[in-house]
């Protein structure tokens, strides 16, 4: 498949990827984002049981002559400030999905991503200063649209991108070790280094 290529001069024109081969399951981008989002719930929420409940080792009253309903104890569930029946317990949400399911997702989505026009390829970011509005000059080449959420993908931890774009909300730096299938589902526009995508075509050719 075919995908939009900047050239260093900033001039546009097409690159043939052989790993892109349009398919796409979005079955397994589905299964890959309830993976990614199950592991930051926390699921730390804890009742305590009749038996948990400080109190309640007396009986409240004799069991017969009085009238009342039996009771055993002031913690009883039946009563106000006694232990919880059923109620919630520390637990873990996670799941987990295996290497290949993960390896189609991702080229799922980059699949759709370069059928839609959305996924654009440059020779280098060339971005050094860490500043904002350096950034903000350099991306207007890229951006149509100033409402659009833009993912820029490196093959290495780019520090003065991290900087300069961590207060910008409609911006996204990722490393090509740090890809998350989340951003890219909710990204108008992929923008990744020739030699980012080099290595995520020998990652999902794995």
């Amino acid at each position: 498949m075919k995908v939009g290529f900047y050239d260093s001069t900033g001039k546009e024109k097409e690159v043939e990827y052989s790993f892109l081969d349009g398919r796409y399951c979005e079955d397994t981008i589905y299964q890959a984002m309830v993976a990614r989002l199950s592991h930051e719930r926390v699921g730390n929420v804890s009742t305590k049981t009749k038996s948990e409940v400080r109190g309640g080792g007396k009986k409240p009253w004799r069991q017969k002559g009085l009238g009342r309903a039996r009771a055993g104890s002031i913690r009883s569930p039946l009563w106000k400030g006694g232990g919880v029946i059923f109620g919630p317990k520390p637990r873990d949400f996670s799941k987990d999905i295996n290497k290949k399911q993960m390896k189609i997702a991702f080229l799922s989505m980059f699949n759709k991503m370069a059928e839609m026009k959305r996924l654009k390829i440059i020779e280098d970011f060339g971005f050094n200063s860490g500043k904002t509005k350096d950034f903000v000059k350099v991306m207007s080449k890229y951006r149509e649209n100033p409402k659009e959420n833009i993912v820029l993908i490196t093959a290495e931890y780019n520090k003065a991108l991290v900087l300069a774009s961590r207060n910008l909300k409609k911006y996204k730096v990722l490393s090509t070790s740090m890809i998350d299938v989340l951003p890219l589902v909710y990204a108008d526009k992929v923008l990744v280094t020739k030699r980012a995508m080099d290595e995520i075509g020998n990652r999902i050719a794995k």
